[in-house]
């Protein structure tokens, strides 16, 4: 039997049972939209005053929220995503989220903290389970309260659409509702193909998993559009799998990280793992045909792996729909890094280094 179909081994090593948090986003997708816990001050008003602009402040898994956040709307708004102490500009036709799962992130509450000493007056919401974020908030501002219990990468889910619904409440985007129902049905049809209970063989997480370890991988998104996934790949498989993992987009790529590949030894070391569109602009293509025939010339191996979805048609155009794109290549990567822990013999949920770094600060 091998060791990723050896279901006592798994559960042995995974205390926490991150598969089960990880396997059923789906639910913590329909929770976080359907029966999000809002509060609500006695002040709020739905359009605040007229949004130009969204900064997401957040660190971590909380932050990762508002890159996909930014690959959802990043046509239509201009979302910057904040990771540090300082807030950057906010006036009065800014809204700023504040995002913390334990609600004591202090990068966040300094950010939060500035916000609400601002001369320009920003439209403030939080998303958070508690903690001191909660007491800042509570009855002054519009937030959204998550459900404790997780860890913020396992959270995402929750956190994304808590924004999502923040972003509604405001005005500032239409309703979702059939686009989180579309998301919701596609995840809970990979769930069972991806689960502990489905075979190596049948199962593509763990099969890719086992092309993946030992390398270190390299994520490159095709376009703009999927950095904040190849992002969030990168940092599930630092976090569950206990490894280096690094990640780049293009075209960005091709004008420098493409000479690394140059020294054949040394990145055979690597694995370069492709996410993409099947709809992708052929411009996005023919970059990424052009730089895996490089990589074919040196015998280095690769993975790629396309969102799913349904199609959708404006006018005679035929398209794949982002969100489904997004969520279902998270929700595989997700999956993938879970493997990759078992296969290097960790508990997915520990963070030794992080809580040693938080320790020693």
């Amino acid at each position: 039997m091998h060791k990723l179909d050896d279901l006592d081994h798994i559960k042995s090593l995974d205390k926490s049972d991150m598969h089960h948090k990880i396997l059923h986003a789906p639910e913590q997708i329909y929770q976080a939209y359907y029966e999000p816990k809002i509060h609500k001050p006695k002040s709020f008003t739905p359009a605040c005053k007229k949004i130009k602009h969204i900064i997401v402040c957040g660190v971590g898994g909380s932050a990762i929220a508002g890159d996909i956040l930014h690959s959802y709307f990043n046509i239509d708004l201009p979302i910057t995503v904040l990771r540090d102490y300082r807030l950057t500009y906010a006036d009065s036709s800014t809204l700023c989220l504040f995002v913390s799962y334990s609600g004591n992130t202090e990068e966040t509450l300094s950010c939060l903290e500035m916000a609400e000493k601002s001369f320009d007056k920003p439209c403030i919401a939080a998303v958070t389970s508690g903690g001191k974020m909660k007491e800042m908030v509570d009855g002054k501002h519009l937030w959204v309260e998550l459900p404790s219990g997780y860890t913020p990468r396992v959270a995402l889910a929750y956190i994304f659409f808590s924004l999502l619904k923040i972003l509604e409440l405001f005005t500032i985007v239409e309703d979702h509702k059939n686009s989180v129902d579309e998301v919701v049905a596609l995840l809970m049809q990979k769930a069972a193909a991806l689960s502990m209970k489905t075979d190596t063989e049948l199962n593509l997480a763990k099969s890719s998993a086992l092309q993946i370890y030992s390398k270190i991988p390299i994520i490159y998104s095709s376009n703009p559009d999927l950095n904040g996934v190849a992002y969030r790949w990168k940092c599930q498989i630092n976090e569950n799998a206990k490894q280096p993992a690094f990640y780049h987009t293009f075209p960005e790529m091709n004008h420098n990280e493409i000479e690394g590949w140059e020294s054949a030894e040394l990145s055979k070391q690597f694995i370069p793992i492709f996410l993409r569109r099947f709809d992708d602009e052929e411009i996005y293509n023919k970059r990424i045909e052009i730089f895996q025939k490089l990589l074919q010339k040196h015998d280095i191996k690769y993975l790629e792996f396309f969102g799913d979805g349904t199609k959708r048609k404006d006018g005679d155009i035929e398209f794949y729909y982002l969100p489904a794109i997004i969520c279902s290549l998270v929700y595989l990567g997700d999956m993938i890094s879970y493997y990759l822990g078992i296969l290097n013999n960790v508990d997915p949920t520990e963070i030794e280094y992080i809580d040693y770094m938080k320790g020693n600060l």
